[in-house]
Protein backbone atom coordinates (compact mmCIF):
# COMPACT_ATOMS: atom_id res chain seq x y z
CA UNK A 1 0.00 0.00 0.00
CA UNK A 2 1.75 3.34 -1.12
CA UNK A 3 1.97 6.46 1.42
CA UNK A 4 -0.82 8.57 -0.17
CA UNK A 5 -3.36 5.06 0.31
CA UNK A 6 -2.13 4.66 3.94
CA UNK A 7 -3.08 8.41 4.16
CA UNK A 8 -6.43 8.41 2.83
CA UNK A 9 -7.85 5.25 4.83
CA UNK A 10 -6.52 6.69 7.68
CA UNK A 11 -8.51 10.22 7.29
CA UNK A 12 -11.71 8.05 6.17
CA UNK A 13 -11.44 6.23 9.24
CA UNK A 14 -10.78 9.18 11.40
CA UNK A 15 -13.74 10.97 9.38
CA UNK A 16 -15.96 7.94 10.43
CA UNK A 17 -15.27 7.95 13.82
CA UNK A 18 -15.67 11.34 13.93
CA UNK A 19 -19.20 10.95 12.09
CA UNK A 20 -20.51 8.63 14.49
CA UNK A 21 -19.72 10.97 16.86
CA UNK A 22 -22.27 13.14 15.71
CA UNK A 23 -24.43 11.77 13.51
CA UNK A 24 -27.26 9.27 15.28
CA UNK A 25 -27.49 6.55 12.69
CA UNK A 26 -30.74 5.05 14.00
CA UNK A 27 -32.65 8.56 13.56
CA UNK A 28 -30.63 10.22 11.14
CA UNK A 29 -30.27 13.15 13.35
CA UNK A 30 -27.50 15.12 13.95
CA UNK A 31 -26.14 15.62 18.07
CA UNK A 32 -26.34 18.99 19.43
CA UNK A 33 -22.92 19.34 19.07
CA UNK A 34 -23.19 19.36 15.28
CA UNK A 35 -25.57 22.06 14.91
CA UNK A 36 -24.07 24.50 17.45
CA UNK A 37 -23.15 26.68 14.94
CA UNK A 38 -25.85 26.70 12.39
CA UNK A 39 -28.30 27.45 16.04
CA UNK A 40 -25.38 30.36 16.62
CA UNK A 41 -25.86 32.12 12.83
CA UNK A 42 -30.09 31.65 13.35
CA UNK A 43 -29.69 33.63 16.66
CA UNK A 44 -27.88 36.31 15.03
CA UNK A 45 -29.69 36.41 11.90
CA UNK A 46 -32.66 35.85 13.58
CA UNK A 47 -32.67 37.74 16.67
CA UNK A 48 -33.41 35.35 18.80
CA UNK A 49 -34.78 31.49 18.68
CA UNK A 50 -37.01 29.46 21.14
CA UNK A 51 -35.36 26.21 22.45
CA UNK A 52 -37.77 22.96 22.62
CA UNK A 53 -36.61 20.37 24.62
CA UNK A 54 -38.25 16.66 23.97
CA UNK A 55 -38.01 13.66 26.46
CA UNK A 56 -39.23 10.69 25.46
CA UNK A 57 -37.37 8.20 27.37
CA UNK A 58 -38.54 9.30 31.05
CA UNK A 59 -37.72 6.68 33.51
CA UNK A 60 -36.00 4.65 30.90
CA UNK A 61 -38.74 1.94 31.98
CA UNK A 62 -40.57 0.96 28.16
CA UNK A 63 -36.80 0.34 27.47
CA UNK A 64 -36.24 -1.92 30.45
CA UNK A 65 -40.20 -3.95 29.74
CA UNK A 66 -39.96 -4.32 26.32
CA UNK A 67 -36.55 -4.17 25.12
CA UNK A 68 -33.80 -2.61 23.34
CA UNK A 69 -35.18 -3.58 19.99
CA UNK A 70 -38.51 -1.88 20.37
CA UNK A 71 -37.89 0.94 22.11
CA UNK A 72 -35.51 1.64 19.18
CA UNK A 73 -38.15 1.13 17.35
CA UNK A 74 -40.41 3.91 19.10
CA UNK A 75 -37.45 6.41 19.09
CA UNK A 76 -37.36 6.47 15.11
CA UNK A 77 -40.91 6.56 14.65
CA UNK A 78 -40.62 9.60 17.00
CA UNK A 79 -37.81 11.53 14.97
CA UNK A 80 -39.85 10.59 11.65
CA UNK A 81 -43.14 12.42 13.14
CA UNK A 82 -41.08 15.18 14.13
CA UNK A 83 -39.40 15.75 11.16
CA UNK A 84 -42.78 14.85 9.13
CA UNK A 85 -44.00 18.49 11.18
CA UNK A 86 -42.39 19.88 8.36
CA UNK A 87 -44.58 18.88 5.91
CA UNK A 88 -47.52 20.35 7.76
CA UNK A 89 -46.09 23.68 8.80
CA UNK A 90 -45.66 22.86 12.21
CA UNK A 91 -41.79 22.65 12.08
CA UNK A 92 -40.28 25.77 9.66
CA UNK A 93 -37.67 25.40 6.93
CA UNK A 94 -35.32 27.58 9.14
CA UNK A 95 -35.65 25.63 12.63
CA UNK A 96 -33.11 22.96 13.17
CA UNK A 97 -33.95 19.73 14.95
CA UNK A 98 -31.17 17.58 16.74
CA UNK A 99 -30.42 15.19 19.60
CA UNK A 100 -29.07 15.64 22.99
CA UNK A 101 -26.33 13.75 21.86
CA UNK A 102 -25.66 10.19 19.90
CA UNK A 103 -28.14 7.17 20.20
CA UNK A 104 -30.41 9.73 22.99
CA UNK A 105 -34.50 9.29 23.15
CA UNK A 106 -33.75 13.15 23.64
CA UNK A 107 -34.92 16.09 21.27
CA UNK A 108 -34.14 18.98 20.35
CA UNK A 109 -36.09 21.47 18.56
CA UNK A 110 -34.71 25.29 18.10
CA UNK A 111 -37.39 27.25 16.40
CA UNK A 112 -36.50 30.24 14.65
CA UNK A 113 -38.94 33.47 14.85
CA UNK A 114 -40.60 33.74 11.37
CA UNK A 115 -41.00 37.65 11.66
CA UNK A 116 -38.61 38.97 14.03
CA UNK A 117 -40.79 42.55 13.84
CA UNK A 118 -43.70 40.27 15.22
CA UNK A 119 -42.25 37.80 17.02
CA UNK A 120 -44.82 34.44 18.24
CA UNK A 121 -43.14 33.62 20.99
CA UNK A 122 -44.48 30.60 22.69
CA UNK A 123 -47.07 30.23 20.40
CA UNK A 124 -45.12 27.87 17.61
CA UNK A 125 -44.07 25.58 20.55
CA UNK A 126 -47.57 25.09 21.92
CA UNK A 127 -49.08 23.93 18.51
CA UNK A 128 -45.72 22.20 17.68
CA UNK A 129 -46.39 20.09 20.79
CA UNK A 130 -50.11 20.06 20.34
CA UNK A 131 -49.50 18.21 16.56
CA UNK A 132 -47.01 15.89 18.12
CA UNK A 133 -49.22 14.66 21.08
CA UNK A 134 -51.84 14.37 18.73
CA UNK A 135 -49.75 11.97 16.36
CA UNK A 136 -48.47 9.87 19.46
CA UNK A 137 -52.06 9.17 20.41
CA UNK A 138 -52.83 8.10 17.22
CA UNK A 139 -50.27 5.92 15.71
CA UNK A 140 -50.71 2.21 15.30
CA UNK A 141 -52.36 0.15 17.90
CA UNK A 142 -49.55 -1.73 18.39
CA UNK A 143 -46.77 0.94 18.26
CA UNK A 144 -44.75 1.15 21.88
CA UNK A 145 -45.04 5.25 20.49
CA UNK A 146 -48.48 5.47 22.07
CA UNK A 147 -46.96 4.19 26.03
CA UNK A 148 -43.93 6.47 25.91
CA UNK A 149 -44.74 9.91 27.81
CA UNK A 150 -43.54 13.22 25.98
CA UNK A 151 -42.62 15.41 28.42
CA UNK A 152 -41.01 18.73 27.11
CA UNK A 153 -39.39 21.94 28.28
CA UNK A 154 -38.39 25.33 26.76
CA UNK A 155 -36.70 28.31 26.66
CA UNK A 156 -35.13 31.41 25.30
CA UNK A 157 -32.02 32.12 23.25
CA UNK A 158 -31.59 35.70 22.52
CA UNK A 159 -29.02 37.63 20.60
CA UNK A 160 -26.63 39.31 23.32
CA UNK A 161 -23.32 40.86 22.10
CA UNK A 162 -22.15 40.75 25.77
CA UNK A 163 -22.42 36.97 26.00
CA UNK A 164 -20.40 34.18 23.72
CA UNK A 165 -23.88 32.70 21.67
CA UNK A 166 -22.47 29.18 21.81
CA UNK A 167 -22.60 29.65 25.52
CA UNK A 168 -26.04 30.99 25.56
CA UNK A 169 -27.25 28.35 23.20
CA UNK A 170 -25.62 25.43 26.12
CA UNK A 171 -27.74 27.04 28.90
CA UNK A 172 -31.16 27.56 27.16
CA UNK A 173 -30.48 23.64 26.51
CA UNK A 174 -29.91 23.25 30.52
CA UNK A 175 -32.99 25.50 31.19
CA UNK A 176 -35.37 23.53 29.16
CA UNK A 177 -34.35 20.05 30.19
CA UNK A 178 -34.78 21.26 33.97
CA UNK A 179 -37.75 22.82 33.27
CA UNK A 180 -38.92 18.91 31.22
CA UNK A 181 -37.69 17.44 34.91
CA UNK A 182 -39.67 19.61 37.14
CA UNK A 183 -43.14 19.18 35.03
CA UNK A 184 -42.25 15.66 34.80
CA UNK A 185 -41.94 15.61 39.08
CA UNK A 186 -45.24 17.08 39.12
CA UNK A 187 -46.72 15.03 36.80
CA UNK A 188 -45.55 11.65 38.33
CA UNK A 189 -46.57 13.11 42.28
CA UNK A 190 -50.18 13.24 40.56
CA UNK A 191 -49.66 9.78 39.09
CA UNK A 192 -48.19 8.50 42.15
CA UNK A 193 -51.63 10.00 43.84
CA UNK A 194 -54.06 8.49 41.64
CA UNK A 195 -52.46 5.26 41.87
CA UNK A 196 -53.04 5.40 45.63
CA UNK A 197 -56.42 6.30 45.30
CA UNK A 198 -57.11 3.33 43.06
CA UNK A 199 -55.72 0.35 45.45
CA UNK A 200 -57.09 2.56 48.44
CA UNK A 201 -60.54 2.07 46.42
CA UNK A 202 -60.06 -1.14 44.96
CA UNK A 203 -61.13 0.82 41.68
CA UNK A 204 -60.52 -1.47 39.22
CA UNK A 205 -62.14 -4.31 37.30
CA UNK A 206 -61.01 -7.52 35.79
CA UNK A 207 -61.66 -9.13 32.25
CA UNK A 208 -61.19 -12.13 30.98
CA UNK A 209 -59.71 -13.25 27.84
CA UNK A 210 -60.00 -16.79 26.74
CA UNK A 211 -57.39 -18.78 25.26
CA UNK A 212 -58.27 -21.12 22.50
CA UNK A 213 -56.95 -24.25 21.67
CA UNK A 214 -56.97 -23.93 17.83
CA UNK A 215 -57.39 -28.10 17.19
CA UNK A 216 -61.15 -27.83 18.30
CA UNK A 217 -61.67 -24.40 18.86
CA UNK A 218 -62.24 -25.29 22.21
CA UNK A 219 -61.52 -22.39 25.52
CA UNK A 220 -58.45 -24.05 28.15
CA UNK A 221 -58.51 -21.19 30.26
CA UNK A 222 -58.80 -17.49 30.58
CA UNK A 223 -56.59 -14.69 30.78
CA UNK A 224 -57.07 -12.19 33.57
CA UNK A 225 -56.67 -8.38 32.34
CA UNK A 226 -56.72 -5.56 34.83
CA UNK A 227 -59.19 -2.65 34.02
CA UNK A 228 -59.00 0.59 36.02
CA UNK A 229 -62.49 2.14 36.36
CA UNK A 230 -60.84 5.72 36.17
CA UNK A 231 -56.87 6.71 35.12
CA UNK A 232 -57.34 10.59 34.50
CA UNK A 233 -53.46 10.99 34.82
CA UNK A 234 -52.64 7.48 32.77
CA UNK A 235 -52.53 7.44 29.18
CA UNK A 236 -53.37 3.55 29.05
CA UNK A 237 -53.56 0.41 31.15
CA UNK A 238 -50.02 -0.11 29.87
CA UNK A 239 -49.06 3.47 31.29
CA UNK A 240 -50.46 2.22 34.46
CA UNK A 241 -48.24 -0.98 35.13
CA UNK A 242 -45.10 0.88 33.70
CA UNK A 243 -45.58 3.74 36.60
CA UNK A 244 -46.59 0.87 39.30
CA UNK A 245 -43.56 -1.00 38.11
CA UNK A 246 -41.49 2.14 38.77
CA UNK A 247 -43.22 2.73 42.21
CA UNK A 248 -43.07 1.37 45.48
CA UNK A 249 -46.58 0.63 45.30
CA UNK A 250 -46.63 -2.06 42.70
CA UNK A 251 -47.01 -5.02 44.99
CA UNK A 252 -50.26 -3.73 46.77
CA UNK A 253 -51.19 -2.94 43.26
CA UNK A 254 -50.47 -6.69 41.93
CA UNK A 255 -52.33 -7.91 45.32
CA UNK A 256 -55.49 -5.59 44.41
CA UNK A 257 -55.35 -7.15 40.86
CA UNK A 258 -54.95 -10.61 42.27
CA UNK A 259 -57.46 -10.62 44.21
CA UNK A 260 -60.10 -8.92 41.92
CA UNK A 261 -59.18 -11.47 39.07
CA UNK A 262 -59.45 -14.55 41.58
CA UNK A 263 -62.54 -13.04 42.90
CA UNK A 264 -64.10 -12.57 39.70
CA UNK A 265 -63.02 -15.47 38.19
CA UNK A 266 -65.56 -17.41 40.09
CA UNK A 267 -68.52 -15.55 37.60
CA UNK A 268 -67.01 -17.18 34.56
CA UNK A 269 -68.43 -20.38 33.36
CA UNK A 270 -66.48 -22.64 31.74
CA UNK A 271 -63.33 -20.87 33.39
CA UNK A 272 -60.69 -23.79 32.71
CA UNK A 273 -57.32 -22.07 33.63
CA UNK A 274 -56.69 -19.00 35.36
CA UNK A 275 -53.66 -17.12 34.23
CA UNK A 276 -52.30 -14.21 36.06
CA UNK A 277 -49.47 -11.93 35.07
CA UNK A 278 -46.77 -11.75 37.81
CA UNK A 279 -43.74 -8.87 38.02
CA UNK A 280 -40.51 -9.29 38.73
CA UNK A 281 -41.54 -8.72 42.57
CA UNK A 282 -44.93 -10.39 42.78
CA UNK A 283 -43.45 -13.82 41.65
CA UNK A 284 -41.69 -13.61 44.82
CA UNK A 285 -44.59 -12.33 47.33
CA UNK A 286 -44.96 -14.15 50.42
CA UNK A 287 -49.00 -13.56 49.73
CA UNK A 288 -48.98 -16.39 47.42
CA UNK A 289 -48.84 -19.36 49.83
CA UNK A 290 -51.48 -17.86 52.61
CA UNK A 291 -53.92 -15.39 50.83
CA UNK A 292 -53.44 -15.90 47.45
CA UNK A 293 -54.48 -19.68 48.05
CA UNK A 294 -57.14 -19.09 50.68
CA UNK A 295 -59.17 -16.46 48.17
CA UNK A 296 -58.97 -19.18 45.05
CA UNK A 297 -60.23 -21.68 47.93
CA UNK A 298 -63.35 -18.84 48.30
CA UNK A 299 -63.95 -19.03 44.67
CA UNK A 300 -63.98 -22.88 44.04
CA UNK A 301 -60.31 -23.01 42.78
CA UNK A 302 -56.85 -24.25 43.72
CA UNK A 303 -53.46 -23.78 42.75
CA UNK A 304 -53.23 -26.36 39.99
CA UNK A 305 -56.34 -24.81 38.35
CA UNK A 306 -53.89 -21.07 38.31
CA UNK A 307 -51.22 -20.49 35.67
CA UNK A 308 -48.51 -17.89 36.50
CA UNK A 309 -47.56 -15.44 33.43
CA UNK A 310 -44.17 -13.85 33.89
CA UNK A 311 -42.45 -12.12 30.91
CA UNK A 312 -39.61 -13.26 28.66
CA UNK A 313 -37.12 -10.59 29.99
CA UNK A 314 -38.07 -11.83 33.97
CA UNK A 315 -37.53 -15.40 33.51
CA UNK A 316 -34.13 -14.54 31.64
CA UNK A 317 -32.50 -11.78 33.38
CA UNK A 318 -33.56 -13.09 36.86
CA UNK A 319 -33.25 -16.76 35.81
CA UNK A 320 -31.18 -17.67 39.09
CA UNK A 321 -32.75 -15.64 41.28
CA UNK A 322 -36.33 -17.08 40.51
CA UNK A 323 -35.13 -20.86 40.55
CA UNK A 324 -36.47 -21.28 44.31
CA UNK A 325 -39.50 -19.26 43.65
CA UNK A 326 -40.50 -21.29 40.50
CA UNK A 327 -39.73 -24.88 42.14
CA UNK A 328 -41.84 -23.28 45.12
CA UNK A 329 -44.98 -22.48 42.82
CA UNK A 330 -44.67 -26.07 41.45
CA UNK A 331 -44.30 -27.77 44.12
CA UNK A 332 -47.66 -26.17 45.66
CA UNK A 333 -49.64 -27.00 42.51
CA UNK A 334 -49.24 -23.72 40.15
CA UNK A 335 -48.19 -24.05 36.50
CA UNK A 336 -45.85 -21.72 34.96
CA UNK A 337 -46.02 -19.77 31.80
CA UNK A 338 -43.34 -17.60 29.98
CA UNK A 339 -44.50 -14.37 28.26
CA UNK A 340 -43.89 -12.22 25.71
CA UNK A 341 -41.63 -15.31 23.77
CA UNK A 342 -39.67 -13.96 21.08
CA UNK A 343 -39.63 -10.15 22.35
CA UNK A 344 -35.78 -10.07 21.97
CA UNK A 345 -34.25 -11.88 25.58
CA UNK A 346 -34.58 -15.33 25.64
CA UNK A 347 -32.10 -17.98 25.07
CA UNK A 348 -33.20 -22.01 24.93
CA UNK A 349 -30.37 -22.79 28.13
CA UNK A 350 -32.37 -20.68 30.11
CA UNK A 351 -35.71 -21.72 29.34
CA UNK A 352 -34.95 -25.45 29.31
CA UNK A 353 -34.17 -24.76 32.43
CA UNK A 354 -36.97 -22.94 34.09
CA UNK A 355 -39.16 -25.72 32.79
CA UNK A 356 -42.03 -23.73 31.84
CA UNK A 357 -45.42 -25.60 31.35
CA UNK A 358 -46.64 -22.87 28.70
CA UNK A 359 -44.88 -20.50 25.92
CA UNK A 360 -46.82 -17.57 25.37
CA UNK A 361 -45.21 -16.09 22.05
CA UNK A 362 -44.84 -12.31 21.50
CA UNK A 363 -47.36 -10.90 18.54
CA UNK A 364 -44.10 -10.03 16.46
CA UNK A 365 -43.42 -13.67 15.91
CA UNK A 366 -47.50 -14.93 15.31
CA UNK A 367 -48.37 -11.97 13.44
CA UNK A 368 -49.86 -12.80 9.69
CA UNK A 369 -48.90 -16.15 10.53
CA UNK A 370 -51.51 -17.23 8.61
CA UNK A 371 -49.57 -15.67 5.04
CA UNK A 372 -46.59 -17.08 6.18
CA UNK A 373 -45.02 -20.53 6.04
CA UNK A 374 -42.49 -20.11 7.79
CA UNK A 375 -43.67 -19.01 10.81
Amino acid sequence: MSTAQADYYRLRTEWLRFKSQLFDALTGLPALPAVIEDVRRLVEARGGVEVLYLDLGRSGLHEMTHGWAAYDEAVQEFAQLLLSSRESGELGAQDVVCLLSVRSDRFIAFLAEEDPRHPDVGGRRERLLAWLRKRIESANQGSLLRNCGLSAGHAWVGADPMVRCERSIQQAVADAILMSLAEREGTEAARRRELARLIQGSGIRTVFHPIVRLADRSVIGHEALTRPLDMSCFDSVEDVFAFAESSDLLIEFERLCRRTAIRSAASIPNLGLLFLNASAQAVEDPEWSGVVEDALSRSGLHPKDVVVEITERVAIHRHDEFQTALRTFKSRGYRVAVDDMGAGYASLQSLAAIEPDYLKFDVSVVGDIDRSGFK
